[in-house]
């Protein structure tokens, strides 16, 4: 499950919506959930703390079904959206096992997502780092 960074309050609650250390743009919440989005996971430098005062706001959100574009979501400035129904193993391995819990609107969707791409993640990476190190390396022998 994603981290939570919230003060716990106590009640341990793993499925409760909770909001991350960082104070999402007014009407992230209610537009991703406008369009349909039934969890929503904070990353990139705003959820690792290595945020710069101009840095955007990176959230990831997934649809049970048909998923917008990115761009068809009316988020407000400075907000990025990464649909993870859309997204390439290499940027949602890194939200299951990073993001930050925004909301959740289907606890048992987001387990089952959640779970599977840190599998899949797991299983994949040294793979990836190994395409990747043969790449690199073939480009520098031109």
């Amino acid at each position: 499950m994603p981290r939570d960074r919230r003060p716990s309050g106590g009640h341990g609650c793993h499925t409760c919506p909770m909001s991350a250390a960082v104070e999402l743009p007014a009407g992230t919440v209610d537009a991703l959930r406008a369009a349909g989005a039934r969890f929503a996971l904070l990353h990139g430098s705003r959820a690792t703390g290595t945020a710069r005062p101009d840095s955007d706001v990176d959230v990831a959100a997934w649809w049970a079904a048909d998923p917008p574009a990115s761009f068809e979501v009316d988020l407000p400035i400075g907000v990025d959206l990464l649909v993870l129904n859309h997204a390439p193993l290499e940027l949602a391995g890194p939200v299951a096992q990073n993001g930050i819990l925004v909301f959740d609107d289907d606890p048992p969707a987001r387990v089952r997502w959640v779970a599977t791409l840190r599998k899949i993640y797991a299983d994949e990476l040294p793979r990836m780092r190994r395409a990747h190190r043969e790449f690199l390396e073939s480009v520098r022998r031109g």
